[in-house]
């Protein structure tokens, strides 16, 4: 398979999202909300957890995949795919949980995974 990393690490960004998803739509359809947050905190927290992940998830995914296509060593590859989908998993959890820790170290290795990616991707353009 081409790009190994960055297949597992997109399948199940893919089966997150619809993790995120599901609760949002079932409280609309049984708070009959087409949108909006209708005044609830938590509902409000719940919507931004699933749209920061698509925020943050398609640029990384992006930049991973060329890092990887581009021949970046599999340790780095894993390592930024790791990152990103540690710090993806916990940011939802502390968003929609009201812990700031996890919130923010979820943040702190979302936005490392895409340093990471960035530089090694301007450095390979550019040497």
């Amino acid at each position: 398979m081409e790009l190994p990393i960055t297949s597992l690490l997109t399948g199940a960004a893919a089966i997150l999202l619809v993790l995120l998803s599901f609760p949002i739509a079932n409280h609309r359809r049984k708070n009959q909300l087409s949108s909006g947050d209708g005044g609830d905190d938590k509902f409000n927290r719940m919507i931004r957890a699933q749209a920061n992940f698509t925020e943050y998830v398609p640029i990384g995914l992006i930049a991973i995949g060329l890092t990887e296509m581009g021949g970046g060593a599999q340790m780095t590859v894993c390592g930024l795919a790791a990152m990103l989908a540690v710090g993806r998993l916990l940011h939802p959890f502390g968003l929609i949980a009201n812990q700031l820790w996890a919130r923010a170290l979820g943040l702190i290795l979302t936005l490392l995974a895409l340093l990471g990616a960035g530089a090694r991707l301007l450095y390979a353009a550019l040497v």
